[in-house]
């Protein structure tokens, strides 16, 4: 190949078969001088970039690059020709073209530098890659919709476990209905949620909770209008103005002359059922009108189910509790009865002989004028321990000791067992532990009363600031320990009340040598 001071025209036509080459290369392709010229432009480079055949000869190279590029990329080019290299497509600079009609669009570019004598050309192989960079910010896109899916999925597990959390925690209602609203609002991206509960002997619906920046502005307008709007409450369904029905939900207005601004909004409403009907629904407003995703409909079902939980727990927990205070009465009134009432049935009875008793032996009228002493005094401390169990709030307010002698009296009053009660120390004890050892106590000595046959009994209280002991000794018939049934003798009862506050109970029993309970409570050292 013929050398020259510069490639010409004319130069490639003396190479016809080179020309020919270089002319059928599938990729545009161009050859720069050292000034940074074009020498020769291949028929694809002249169609990528819009020109006519020989139109790029001798312009420069920044003729390709939109204007606001050139300073930075002569820059760049001077730095090339003083050291340069061969930089292949596969480790090509994406760039930018620029059209002669001034389209921009993403190129990317490979060098190769050579000589020809003393002059230096560096051979440009240029690629549009508009669809590679549209397939590119596609695959982004998606990426970036995807994290953003996850991290809303991660939102939405995060939500549901706080309420579920509050559901297991049994907390009351209220409170987690403005839970679920909060989240509604949080998770659905509203700007207000209100949840409201069907009244059926008003004939419209009762707000409930409210949350978000609007809530307390919408939620009492709204309460008026939806007492006219019947079927809100029977499906769900998406209004607002303009706004198109989404599938399997029902479309439908606020009347425009509300007195209010809300008809401008967008709504949309759940209904909450549970096994007993549609209890009420979940509003959700939005300020500006928008279109509710799959994702979110699924979503607000999911609330209205978990709201339904709710109330159905409610509902539930209000029948144990009535449950509750109907077993408790009637375990008080069998006390009564069998207590209290055969008490004094028996001091009657020697109130009735004492006179007779007397004028015949006065030693034998002392004896059972001390009978009826002890009769009456245990009546009336079992009356007290009775009015205590009507208010379990004064169990914690009177002092555990207190209470003991109060229970041995009464239960000495009722089995005619003496027990005998010693307090040692003294301590400030918490509500759940003082009401626990009471428990256990009442149940032991209920024991004693019933079963245990005993001449006597001690109840004994040691405590400490750090601990306190209780114990419960009966010399009666005893028992095999392993022949009763945990459920038998209040046993079980007696160990839940002591696992309720991290105490240990021990059991010791042998047949004719009685029967001790005890129970051993610490206090936790707060962490250092």
């Amino acid at each position: 190949m013929a050398t020259q001071s510069k490639f010409t025209p004319v130069t490639w036509d003396a190479q016809v078969s080179l020309r020919h080459l270089v002319e059928s290369a599938p990729i545009a392709l161009a050859i720069v001088d050292g000034e940074g010229q074009i020498a020769y432009a291949n028929s694809r480079l002249n169609h990528l970039f819009g020109y006519m055949p020989d139109e790029l000869l001798g312009q420069p190279i920044e003729v390709l690059i939109p204007e606001h590029l050139h300073a930075a990329h002569l820059q760049h080019r001077r730095r090339y020709m003083r050291e340069p290299h061969v930089r292949s497509m596969g480790l090509g600079m994406d760039l930018l073209g620029r059209h002669k009609d001034g389209t921009v669009f993403p190129v990317e570019v490979g060098l190769s530098p050579f000589l020809v004598g003393d002059e230096s050309f560096v051979i440009a192989t240029i690629t549009d890659i508009s669809k590679r960079k549209q397939v590119e910010e596609m695959l982004v896109q998606r990426v970036e919709e995807r994290t953003r899916e996850i991290e809303r999925r991660q939102q939405e597990s995060e939500g549901l476990r706080n309420i579920l959390s509050a559901l297991i925690s049994n907390g009351s209602l209220p409170e987690i209905l403005d839970l679920i609203a909060d989240q509604a609002v949080r998770l659905l991206r509203a700007d207000a949620c209100a949840i409201y509960r069907r009244d059926e002997r008003v004939g419209h619906l009762q707000l409930q909770a409210a949350s978000g920046p609007v809530a307390d502005e919408w939620a009492r307008l709204l309460t008026q209008l939806l007492a006219r709007q019947t079927p809100l409450y029977n499906e769900p369904m998406v209004f607002a103005p303009g706004l198109q029905p989404v599938p399997a939900f029902r479309f439908s207005a606020f009347p425009a002359a509300t007195g209010s601004q809300l008809h401008e909004a967008a709504y949309f409403s759940v209904p909450i059922r549970d096994t007993r009907g549609v209890y009420g629904l979940i509003l959700l407003y939005y300020r500006q009108p928008g279109r509710f995703v799959p994702e979110d409909i699924d979503l607000a079902l999911r609330m209205a189910d978990q709201t339904a939980l709710a109330v159905e727990n409610a509902h539930l927990r209000t029948q144990i509790e009535r449950t509750a205070v109907a077993a408790e009465r009637s375990r008080i009134a069998r006390d009564l009865h069998d207590a209290v009432t055969q008490t004094l049935f028996s001091a009657s009875i020697i109130a009735e002989v004492l006179p007779m008793i007397w004028q015949r032996n006065e030693a034998e009228g002392r004896r059972r004028l001390e009978e009826l002493r002890e009769l009456t005094r245990g009546a009336l401390a079992e009356m007290r321990t009775l009015l205590l169990e009507l208010r379990p709030a004064k169990l914690i307010e009177v002092e555990l000791a207190d209470l003991l002698r109060q229970l041995a009296e009464a239960i000495a009053g009722r089995a005619r067992v003496p027990v005998k009660v010693e307090v040692e120390g003294s301590a400030d004890l918490p509500p759940d532990v003082k009401v626990a050892l009471y428990r256990v106590a009442q149940e032991a000595l209920n024991n004693v009363a019933k079963h245990a046959q005993a001449n006597h009994a001690w109840l004994r209280l040691q405590m400490t600031p750090e601990q306190v002991t209780l114990t419960v000794h009966d010399d009666g018939c005893g028992f095999v320990f392993e022949r009763i049934a945990p459920e038998h003798l209040g046993l079980g009862i007696m160990r839940e009340r002591a696992e309720g506050i991290g105490a240990t109970l021990s059991v010791r029993s042998q047949p004719a040598q009685g029967t001790t309970i005890e129970v051993g409570w610490r206090r936790k050292q707060a962490p250092a």
